[in-house]
């Protein structure tokens, strides 16, 4: 299951937000992983700034993060 947020803001609020949502859209429909993608559509802000990968969990459920 992939749930996706645009970062509004802060980059913590919204992975912490995300991570919240994504273990129960993953119940929703019976997934067994999930992941959270965040598109930073911020200008002038390098790539390698944007990309990242980190791992969460939330009740004993993994969540994937992916920064764009």
């Amino acid at each position: 299951m992939i749930e996706c947020k645009l970062l509004r803001g802060n980059l913590e609020a919204t992975v912490r937000e995300g991570v919240r949502q994504t273990p129960d859209y993953m119940d929703r429909c019976g997934a067994e992983s999930g992941h959270l993608v965040v598109f930073d559509r911020g200008a002038g802000k390098p790539w390698n700034e944007k990309i990242f990968r980190r791992e969460a969990s939330l009740d004993g459920r993994a969540v994937s993060i992916w920064g764009t």
